[in-house]
């Protein structure tokens, strides 16, 4: 590994350079950054003018990806980080890319090896903590190497100019000679620094190393620390308003970037809004360069109405509180209106779909102003990703979660330092001097000499400084739930405020399952920008029932866990080829601690008790029902939270290849023996979608199984043959027929296994439905309800919750994974057992593959959704999160699947992955377990490793035997009397 050069200015940094955009040519300052360019020029709204909404520049700072372009014909690249070369090709970029097209060009090749490396100290982030962090251990003598994923160091504070007109209006700006000054003096202490570098992941090892996975231009690496510093700092994450998504809205961290980077402005007739100093500091640079600032609004009170405040303000830091009244008098004298207690309520587009006004209140009334630039500011949010994937402890403290650490900024883990505003918002001054006592305490730790006289002192000031400003800058908190409803609340899917009420209102209680149901969160901002008004208008929804006590978060509960990758990452910069095994790799369960509901269970008897409110559960319940059943279910977590939540979709019809053949668990015959099942499953899941009259997002696309070789195509003939003789159409093809089918293949492959009733399906969405049947029919469905304890007394089991008791005649035991813990209530053995598997997702590109895709010798399910995201699987081992206790992918796993996908599919070597996500799935020897257990009359067993594709079958199957109908199949094949001493 190498360290970069970081773009810092050169001597004809003041010359121009052309580029292209979508043809046209732009003459650009050398150093500037496409979106500052392109905003020079005049052009805000990136997407394509084919597309009714406009999108442009919103953080400024690579989060948010919305003003991703194609720049050399490589697609989702950030505008905002990429800085113009002469020459460069830019055009807008649809939507929904076309990759398939030649001219799209491959992000970068897989590569051979992806190298590992060792160092004293990582630091993640350029900016005053990181790089104080940095200079005092380096100096001390510990190997240090500093990550950042700017073209430069320096962070948002000391943000260095990179064109030759900002560096001519800030040559003498103390602020930007400060961090000229820290970034010398890293370097000077022997510090690496590598500048265009993202930690997309990182976990600890076995032997209890930490293992960070970072992207860089020389492709991706992993780095092996002694010690881990985040210092990852801090963005902007303003309150929603109608209109916020309109081109020509940005936060004011990202104006501030264009002009003391570019030294441009981000428009002609500029609105300020927020909360918070940064407003009037870029208010006032903006308005010194000649901008016109049409006013300047504050939702906090005027600092002259809060003597008692101010005064505090002013002995705790005069200079600087001088500094910021200087602001302000510049500001009116200069015309510019300053209004406190004041907010935008609207932000009025043109028919162009550019902004053209602005609706606000202030405490004088209702105001509109003309505008086409708004700056929204405030709402400072640590980005603590990597903390939080670690497993760091977390408190919740206003709403956000702070890392737990000590005055040198150690965590809950001993070799993980969180400093800065990446722990918690405070400002550059206190983020210099925790660096720095950071930084000596880790060299001191590493065994080298280093002083921290007087740092702690000089913390605590900076400290009480801050206390003082934000005391005097506090202002109400907007309820989000109180915003019209056509309020876009996730910016990237587009999910608006009124489909979140409705759905909270109607179909589910916590965040998670709104965010499944909504798709809030899942784009390429990963839910940096809405989670937390998902979770508000979650909260707001329990909270609204006044039986129910108010809903308490912890980092545990009402938080989205954080997932691999950390930032998009491209897909092939982390393929790399992993050996193949056979079936799946079982895991031990989790012991969480039950999911605490203070309502007690308002039924204390019922017939039947279906435990697990997964598809099979819900789907036992809805049949149960229709039948004229009384039916209870309940469930340890959430309905369609676990294995049925976190499947891909897949309804698979074929064998997958390690089901068949050598590899395949029991020999294959339990598995080949299920394959009637998932044909007619499949077909059922085609009724209830048309008796339900809801839309599963399912289509019968036909799946392939792909081969490389004859002894593929020999494997693929037999497992056909097995297939077919048990009512399943499935052939071998041949190539022409195989690229016919589906072109986008790789041209290796001389043909594959095809079977026409194969499809895909929403399970988010498909559950969903089966569950508000299964409600609407009678059935009475109870969340965060964990079996502790189950007795059979006479013809009735005693169950013991951690909700309270309930006595029932029958237990359908639906518990998937964890169907073992129930059957050992009762002294039975339920050979199930826990596989965590992980599933990846791209971004959203138009249509490129039907079929669902598999490999006759790799572990692979690969198929695209409707919203056009590609989803990977094929059965590639999870662990589990250190703080949740969920599935959560592997960095191992992750690079063998992506190896195999874009093996199979290259164009996916044009694509990032934007996350991933991992569930508990069920292992058992290939085929369900169903029936009543012959020890234990009135306990059915409803378990599948197959699950989500037999779901509503395994319940018309269960539901029949619990009304005593009997089943018209055989079902020896899988009764658990197969088993011999509860072992497969």
């Amino acid at each position: 590994m190498h360290s970069h050069p970081t773009n810092t200015p050169g001597p004809d940094q003041d010359a121009d350079v052309q580029f292209f955009y979508d043809g046209q040519a732009i003459t650009a300052q050398r150093g500037q950054s496409v979106a500052a360019a392109l905003c020079d020029a005049g052009i805000r709204n990136l997407a394509p003018a084919s597309e009714k909404q406009g999108r442009g520049v919103f953080c400024g700072m690579g989060i948010c990806n919305e003003c991703i372009v194609t720049v050399n014909h490589v697609a989702s690249q950030r505008s905002c980080m990429t800085l113009v070369e002469n020459n460069m090709q830019v055009s807008s970029q649809a939507a929904r890319p076309d990759i398939s097209a030649l001219q799209t060009a491959t992000i970068t090749p897989p590569p051979t090896t992806i190298p590992d490396r060792e160092t004293d100290i990582l630091v993640v982030g350029a900016g005053p903590a990181g790089l104080a962090a940095a200079t005092i251990a380096a100096r001390a003598g510990a190997q240090v190497i500093v990550v950042d994923d700017r073209s430069a160091p320096g962070g948002q504070y000391f943000k260095q100019p990179s064109s030759g007109p900002a560096q001519q209006q800030f040559k003498h700006d103390p602020q930007t000679s400060a961090g000229a000054r820290l970034i010398a003096q890293t370097r000077d202490a022997g510090a690496q620094i590598q500048a265009k570098t993202v930690v997309w992941g990182a976990e600890r090892q076995s032997d209890g190393r930490l293992k960070v996975g970072l992207y860089g231009p020389d492709g991706a690496f992993y780095l092996y620390p002694k010690a881990l510093v985040i210092a990852t700092g801090a963005y902007e994450r303003p309150d929603p308003v109608p209109g916020w998504t309109l081109p020509g809205v940005m936060t004011t961290g990202a104006a501030q970037t264009f002009l003391r980077s570019y030294r441009t402005a981000p428009g002609k007739q500029i609105i300020i809004a927020g909360n918070g100093p940064l407003n009037l500091q870029v208010a006032s640079e903006l308005h010194k360069i000649g901008a016109n600032i049409v006013a300047v609004l504050d939702a906090a009170p005027s600092p002259w109405q809060q003597p008692v405040k101010l005064m505090r303000l002013v002995k705790s830091g005069a200079k600087m509180a001088v500094h910021g009244a200087h602001q302000i008098s510049t500001l009116r004298l200069g015309g510019v209106p300053v209004l406190w207690g004041s907010r935008i309520t609207h932000i009025v587009g043109n028919e162009k779909g550019a902004v053209q006004s602005v609706e606000i209140t202030s405490p004088d009334g209702r105001h509109t102003f003309n505008a086409d630039t708004v700056l929204l500011g405030g709402g400072f949010t640590s980005s603590n990703e990597l903390s939080r994937l670690l497993g760091c402890g977390h408190d919740v403290v206003n709403g956000q979660l702070i890392a737990q650490r000590d005055v040198t900024g150690k965590t809950t883990l001993d070799d993980v330092y969180s400093i800065g505003e990446a722990a918690q918002f405070g400002g550059a001054h206190i983020a210099l001097a925790q660096g720095k006592l950071t930084g000596a305490a880790i060299a001191q730790k590493l065994g080298f000499t280093a002083n921290t006289d007087g740092l702690v002192a000089k913390l605590n000031r900076h400290r009480a400084f801050q206390t003082a400003l934000w005391s005097l800058y506090t202002a109400n908190d907007v309820v989000v739930t109180d915003l019209p409803g056509e309020t876009e609340i996730c910016r990237c899917e587009k999910v608006t405020l009124q489909t979140l009420n409705d759905l909270a209102k109607t179909a589910c209680d916590d965040v998670a399952t709104l965010k499944r149901l909504s798709r809030a969160g899942m784009g390429r901002c990963q839910g940096r920008y809405c989670s937390h008004n998902v979770q508000a208008i979650s909260n707001a929804n329990h909270n609204s029932y006044p039986t129910r006590p108010k809903r308490q978060t912890n980092e545990k509960t009402g938080f989205l866990a954080p997932q691999m990758p950390l930032r998009p990452v491209p897909l092939a910069a982390l393929a790399r080829e992993k050996p193949e095994w056979g079936g799946h790799k079982r895991s031990h369960l989790p012991q969480n601690p039950p999911l605490y509901c203070a309502d007690p269970l308002t039924v204390s008897h019922t017939e039947t008790l279906v435990i697990g409110a997964g598809i099979a559960g819900i789907s036992t319940a809805l049949f149960l029902t229709r039948a004229g059943r009384e039916v209870v279910v309940i469930d340890k977590a959430y309905p369609n939270s676990l294995a049925s939540g976190g499947n891909a979709g897949s309804l698979h019809a074929q064998l997958l290849s390690f089901d068949h053949g050598a590899r395949s668990e029991g020999g294959g015959t339990p598995a080949q023996q299920t394959l009637p099942l998932q044909r007619d499953s499949i077909q059922l899941w085609a009724e209830l979608q048309n008796d339900l009259a809801a839309n599963f997002e399912m289509k019968i696309t036909g799946g392939i199984m792909v081969a490389e070789n004859d002894r593929d195509m020999q494997f693929l003939e037999a497992k056909t043959r097995a297939e077919r003789s048990m009512g399943v159409d499935c052939h071998v093809i041949g190539k022409d027929d195989l690229f016919a089918l589906e072109p986008a293949l790789s041209r290796r492959f001389v043909g594959a296994a095809y079977c026409p009733q194969e499809g895909k399906i929403n399970p988010l969405v498909a559950t969903q439905c089966v569950l508000d049947a299964a409600s609407a029919a009678g059935a009475t469905i109870f969340d965060r309800t964990e079996v502790t304890r189950i007795e059979k007394t006479g013809a009735f089991f005693e169950v013991t919750t951690s909700r309270g008791k309930i006595r029932v005649k029958n237990i359908v035991n639906a518990a998937g994974a964890y169907a073992a813990r129930i059957g050992n209530m009762l002294g039975l053995d339920v050979p199930v057992f826990g596989a965590p598997l992980q599933m990846v997702v791209t971004e959203a590109v138009a249509p490129l593959i039907g079929c669902l895709v598999a490999h006759a010798d790799r572990h692979l399910t690969l198929k695209q959704a409707n919203n056009g995201n590609f989803i990977i699987g094929g059965g590639w081992t999870a662990g589990l999160d250190p703080v949740h206790q969920h599935p959560r992918p592997l960095i191992d796993s992750l690079e063998g699947n992506l190896w195999v996908a874009q093996h199979v599919v290259p164009a996916l070597r044009k694509l990032h992955i934007i996350r991933s996500w991992a569930a508990m799935n069920i292992n058992i020897d290939g085929a369900p377990i169903l029936g009543e257990h012959p020890d234990q009359p009135g306990f059915f067993n409803a378990v599948t490793s197959n699950g989500y594709t037999l779901g509503p079958l395994v319940g018309h199957i269960t539901a029949a035997l619990v009304s005593g109908q009997g089943s018209p199949r055989a079902l020896e094949p899988f009764s658990i009397s197969r088993f011999s001493k509860g072992q497969p």
